[in-house]
């Protein structure tokens, strides 16, 4: 952000040289014009008048400071093309990577990446941006579309969310947010638990916080008798207001609280899991560690050396490291993506629907990501849960996945099973009320899922 503010304002402190310059002239006495041509001659170390007070001798030693400045940064410049072109000669894997932020992504051994901030670099094979909002990342595409048509190009977004984004042809978009989710419920793995009644506070008003929960009412299903009771603590209602009408399909539930309600702590006290996905001040996150007991508490902390780092007790865990995020097997080589795309393409022959990956609107990538995302957890209760139970709770999480995604129960005027356009779908329904044909397709994503 300071780097930012400061490249706007060198504009303005290269012409302060140049104004006081000529006020110092024009109190000698010379001409406007006369004065403006003087101070401006300064810059190159050029006197044209034997003129002399306070701010002629001020322009004198600044200005020619200006001149070097901006030669040096035109030849940094220059040595900065040179060396990146350099960098990725005869790579067959190269990566450039544009942000405004300090990012080291950790790529694999044979991959060369450079990092030229928003300065285009079209020799890369490969195009990453990450840029602080979604809206610069976005901005930098649309600026840059024509140049990256045949390039291979990623788009992390940590905003938008990608079930409402439009086809974008040749784009992967990494769901920075999604991934963070996607890491903490694999570490934390409640599916592993012995227990069917369990709560979980989440507690944050970023993106990050909302993540969470939808990623873990899509993971966290494990048994047609559990209870996850699921407390939302944040100012940041929109959850609430968009979801309103959310069915979960089960006797699981989510409940809301305001972090200045007294109870809170009384629910944190009795959690099972905290997760707090905003930085938070140390006496607050230290009073949570306390209240939990010996309950895991989870903290959002993408850098390290973070001060949080330095607190003793053994119940609070570290996750979202900016390390395990920003990998070059979560961005490029997504095995997530590559188990959605073979599940599109398995379901795309089947049924007649469109198989090319790149032409699938963001929703439906994600709905073949979420897909793929449980079948792992899957592949683990395949060996003690039957196919029968796996499939009535993969329909409940194929309902959760459209509900969250703006979905609604109706019946199509077509007499097709969905309109996209309404976003109605006539099986957002209990299971038992499904067709024998519908109960078949889940019966196959089970079987899909175990065998990869």
């Amino acid at each position: 952000m300071l780097k930012n503010v400061i490249r706007k304002l060198v504009p303005a402190i290269c012409l302060i040289p140049l104004f006081v310059g000529t006020a110092g002239y024009l109190a000698w006495g010379e001409r406007i014009t006369d004065a403006l041509y003087a101070s401006f001659a300064l810059y190159f170390t050029n006197p044209i008048s034997d003129a002399y007070n306070g701010y002629i001798e001020f322009t004198r030693w600044t200005a020619p400071m200006v001149t070097a400045t901006a030669i040096l940064c035109a030849l940094k410049n220059v040595w900065d093309h040179i060396r990146w072109r350099l960098n990725l000669l005869c790579r067959e894997d190269s990566v450039a990577v544009y942000s405004d932020e300090n990012l080291s992504i950790t790529f694999d051994k044979g991959t060369q990446a450079i990092y030229p901030g928003d300065s285009f670099q079209g020799y890369a094979r490969n195009h990453i941006i990450l840029y602080s909002s979604d809206q610069k990342s976005l901005q930098f595409y649309e600026e840059h579309r024509e140049q990256m048509k045949k390039k291979t190009v990623y788009i992390g977004l940590k905003e938008l969310e990608l079930g409402l984004l439009k086809e974008m042809s040749h784009v992967t978009l990494f769901d920075i947010s999604g991934s963070i989710a996607r890491l903490l419920w694999k570490q934390i793995a409640l599916w592993k638990s012995k227990k069917e009644n369990l709560s979980v506070v989440i507690y944050g008003n970023s993106p990050l916080a909302q993540n969470i929960l939808s990623v873990g009412l899509q993971l966290n299903l494990f048994s047609l008798e559990q209870h996850i009771t699921y407390s939302m603590v944040s100012d940041n209602g929109y959850f609430q207001i968009k979801h309103h009408d959310l069915e979960l399909m089960n006797s699981d539930e989510i409940r809301y609280y305001r972090p200045d309600q007294q109870q809170l702590w009384d629910v944190i006290s009795d959690a099972d899991v905290v997760i707090i996905a905003d930085r938070m001040p140390l006496d607050f996150l230290q009073t949570v560690v306390v209240k939990a007991g010996d309950h895991s508490v989870y903290y959002y902390s993408p850098e390290e050396g973070d001060a949080s780092e330095h607190i003793s007790f053994r119940n609070m865990v570290l996750f979202g490291r900016n390390t395990e995020v920003f990998t070059d097997k979560n961005i490029r080589r997504q095995n997530l993506i590559q188990k959605a795309i073979e599940l599109n393409e398995h379901y795309a022959e089947k049924y007649n629907s469109e198989k090319e990956w790149n032409n699938l609107s963001g929703f439906f990538k994600a709905s073949n990501i979420s897909s793929a995302d449980y079948g792992e957890v899957i592949a683990v209760l395949s060996q003690t849960v039957s196919d029968d139970v796996l499939a009535q709770m993969e329909h409940i999480r194929w309902c959760r996945f459209y509900y969250l995604n703006y979905w609604k129960y109706g019946v199509p005027e077509n007499g097709k099973n969905k309109d996209t356009q309404q976003r109605i779908h006539k099986d957002l329904v209990a299971y038992d009320q499904l067709t024998e044909e519908e109960k078949a397709k889940d019966l196959e994503a089970i079987k899909i899922s175990r065998n990869r």
